[in-house]
């Protein structure tokens, strides 16, 4: 059963010093089901799902988050209940070693322990990284750095999930492990966005679908 994750209205924001300005008068996302956000190159699309969690803020507009307006709430609760994995997956490693990564949050919010380290593992074995536990994350591929950057997402309880280009620089077997765990997210009732122009991504998951163009959600 779905219902409205994320809600954003009557919404627009322009960068700083530059002249491009989105423009969102409705869009709803709901969990356990997945939608593609596509467009070309520059429409927008990055900006607009940023916009749905608060990583960027809208000028103009309201956000609601699971029926509650997110205006006070802060990105730590956000990203409590909410995921997004950046195109690039460096961009959100911070720590030195895949254990390390996988345990940061839980440390830091005061988690027991014991928990801690069985989700950790858990995760790990289902994203195939176990044997890497201990690895520098800096001697990670691009497919396993996304993976994990994916799997450190998961260790909080998170109710939707963004994903940003997520098959950019992936190989054949990459992007099927990716579709796996996308897949069986949603089966377990995350809502998922996947940013995507990539036609294999279009054909897998177009059904459902929301286009940007110039700045604008058209669909």
């Amino acid at each position: 059963m779905t219902q409205p994750a994320i809600k954003l209205l009557n919404a627009r924001f322009t960068y700083p010093k530059n002249t491009f300005t989105v423009y969102c008068d409705m869009l709803c996302l709901n969990t356990g089901r997945i939608t593609l956000v596509t467009g070309k190159n520059g429409s927008g699309k990055t900006t607009v799902l940023k916009l749905c969690c608060k990583i960027l803020r809208p000028q103009i507009g309201s956000l609601y988050i699971f029926g509650e307006d997110a205006k006070k709430w802060p990105l730590g609760r956000i990203g409590q209940s909410i995921g997004y994995l950046f195109q690039e997956p460096s961009h959100q490693l911070f720590t030195a070693t895949v254990w390390d990564e996988m345990t940061f949050i839980g440390g830091i919010r005061g988690d027991d322990s014991e928990k801690t380290k069985e989700k950790a593992l858990e995760l790990l074995d289902r994203f195939n990284l176990l044997d890497f536990k201990e690895r520098s994350i800096y001697r990670l591929s691009r497919g396993e750095k996304q993976r994990l950057a994916l799997a450190a997402i998961l260790m909080q309880d998170i109710r939707y999930l963004i994903l940003d280009e997520p098959t950019t620089g992936l190989d054949a077997k990459n992007r099927n492990i990716l579709y796996s765990q996308i897949e069986s997210l949603s089966d377990k009732g995350i809502g998922i966005a996947v940013i995507s122009h990539s036609g294999e991504l279009i054909s897998r998951y177009g059904e459902n679908k929301i286009v940007v163009e110039n700045g604008r959600v058209v669909l």
